[in-house]
């Protein structure tokens, strides 16, 4: 899965680009890593990963609350990093198993916070209201990445073609939000 500031990134891409003015977006775009629910994610069988379920989530989800939305957009960026990137530009199946990744995440998220401009105080604000189902060690430990220092290109993702993803991502997302007009009129509520 991507870092948290690969998510903010696209949080704010795609809040951009939909006009969408509402902290709780920001909120659900964080709510799988740090909620107490077992398989936030919903996870089926991919190709190399278990991806996220992204059909049972627009079937259960009212995508019209910006809290379930943001939830969605953290679930397709998942999908997309494990089915395309991980395949197609790092090309190693392992790189979670060894931790690998985690390195690059750590490596990268200052420039990638710096390039896209996120504020991280503001960010942190938004995230640190939201109080339910959250897993406090995770909500700490995933707000202290954002908070490196480290700085240059990972072993792996390099941040160039990693910035690239994640602009060219965030259009497709919001296709795929666009797309689908049929919005669940269900109010999911994490159990």
């Amino acid at each position: 899965m991507p870092s948290v500031a690969a998510h903010m990134i696209v949080a704010k891409l795609v809040s951009e680009k939909l006009n969408i003015n509402d902290p709780d977006f920001y909120r659900g775009n964080l709510l799988p890593d740090i909620i107490y629910k077992k398989n936030s994610h919903y996870k089926i069988k991919g190709e190399h990963f278990y991806i996220p379920n992204v059909s049972y989530v627009k079937s259960n989800f009212c995508l019209k609350d910006n809290l379930y939305l943001g939830y969605y957009v953290h679930l397709l960026l998942d999908k997309y990093f494990l089915e395309e990137y991980v395949p197609n530009v790092i090309g190693r199946y392992d790189i979670f198993k060894t931790k690998e990744i985690y390195r690059d995440y750590t490596k990268i998220n200052y420039s990638l916070i710096r390039n896209f401009d996120i504020d991280v105080d503001e960010l942190c604000s938004v995230l640190i209201d939201y109080k339910d189902d959250v897993d406090e060690e995770k909500l700490i430990e995933n707000l202290k990445c954002l908070y490196t220092s480290e700085t240059g290109d990972g072993k792996y993702l390099k941040i160039e073609d990693f910035s690239k993803f994640l602009i060219d991502i965030s259009d497709r997302i919001c296709e795929d939000i666009k797309d689908y007009n049929d919005y669940s009129n269900k109010k999911y509520v994490f159990d």
